[in-house]
């Protein structure tokens, strides 16, 4: 009869995770291995064509709740986004294709008042990935070659209701209330090179819950400069290992600000940063195994030209560049950074009641060492605006 293996206890599985393993298959990047994975971009392909710069001032994208108040009409909508990337390692190389859905909203003004509500599903973190490596162990006194592969699929999500007030022409505030959800599904599989060994699995949900509490502001500083101000906490998520409490870990806090300008009547201009205090929870993951986490720094400009002053929403050109900071470390000590190049355009049709916005984002990510990674995707957004304005410009 084969010799039976006692499966090995998660714990062991997920400490694979701070070896050097080799990718086989994968979804997500492989910057979002560690911590709680990659940080979403819940933006509209309009604001990820121009990098980012036009969030603080979108009411469609799920970024700035005072931006709420300047919808000139219901709106809802999705985007989708497939990604391909490559990724180069000491282990190896993959090619690799996902497809995430990071936005979906539903908003407008309310009918004679100056007030704008809105829902919106966003992607919070995306932790898809699928690692192997190559061992030998001593069993019963001999070196047996076995292979280990460690596999998570899920994510973090957040939910958010906003509402955006015009105090009087020029100024809005804002408020938006988050749900953080998710949970990653984890597998460990061990499997042997001498088949009179049984291969085994194991198998752990991860479960995250939270909450989060973000105000924001515009201000219309001249009639060609419009500003954005941000300030978000998201508190602690609670996570728990298939239905029992395990841990807390401490969210960031979030501060951005930004500027459009409205260079002329067909070309807007904007810029922004953002700032996320991530190494809030850097004690949190280190005590459960983990390299940790740091602060990040997110930095875009980008514009948009609108091909005909008489329908500036037909066709415009739009382009943008952003530089980020990743939060989780492959290595301990060499923080991941990010570049990104975007285009993009769009159009409405059916009397402006509905239309389709389409960004490509190229983005090159480092730690400084071996782990480099190329990614290209595309955002495609579909919304509909089925009343005709009735909100505040």
């Amino acid at each position: 009869m084969p010799r039976l293996v006692r499966p090995l206890a998660l714990v062991a599985a997920v400490a694979l995770l701070l070896l050097d393993l080799a990718p086989v298959v994968a979804q997500s990047s492989m910057f979002g291995v560690r911590g709680l994975g990659l940080p979403g971009r819940p933006l509209t392909p309009r604001s990820r064509a121009t990098g980012g710069s036009f969030g603080l001032f979108d009411g469609e994208s799920n970024l700035n709740p005072a931006a709420m108040a300047n919808l000139r009409s219901v709106s809802a909508g999705f985007v989708g986004s497939p990604t391909w990337r490559s990724w180069k390692s000491p282990a190896g190389d993959a090619s690799l294709r996902e497809t995430r859905f990071p936005l979906l909203f539903v908003g407008g003004p309310v009918p004679g008042s100056r007030l704008g509500l809105g829902v919106s599903i966003g992607s919070y973190a995306d932790r898809d990935f699928r690692l192997a490596t190559a061992d030998t162990v001593i069993l019963a006194g001999q070196p047996e070659a076995v292979f280990d592969t460690l596999s998570s699929l899920g994510g973090l999500s957040e939910i958010r209701f906003a509402a955006g007030l015009h105090l009087g022409d020029k100024t809005t505030i804002g408020a938006g209330v988050y749900w953080i959800t998710g949970s990653s599904r984890m597998e460990s599989r061990r499997a042997f090179e001498d088949t009179s060994f049984i291969s085994f699995r194991q198998t752990a949900e991860l479960s995250y819950e939270g909450a989060g509490l973000s105000v924001g502001l515009t201000h219309q500083l001249s009639p060609a400069v419009q500003l954005g101000l941000l300030l978000r906490s998201d508190g602690k998520a609670a996570v728990e290992l298939d239905s029992a409490k395990a841990y807390n870990i401490d969210l960031p806090y979030t501060v951005s600000a930004g500027a459009q300008v409205r260079a002329s009547p067909r070309l807007t201009v904007a810029a922004s940063g953002l700032f996320r205090t991530w190494s809030s929870a850097n004690s949190d993951l280190q005590a459960q195994g983990g390299i940790g986490a740091e602060n990040t720094l997110e930095l875009s400009v980008g514009g948009e030209f609108a091909r005909s002053a008489r329908r500036p929403t037909a066709f415009p050109i739009r382009a943008g560049l952003r530089y980020a900071q990743l939060p989780f470390p492959i290595r301990s000590g060499d923080q991941p950074r990010e570049w990104s190049i975007s285009a993009g355009t769009g159009t409405r049709f059916a009397q402006d009641r509905a239309g389709v916005d389409v960004a490509l984002e190229h983005s090159w990510r480092s730690d400084g060492g071996p782990y480099k990674e190329r990614a290209l995707s595309l955002i495609l957004g579909l919304s509909i605006r089925p009343y005709g304005p009735g909100g505040r410009q």
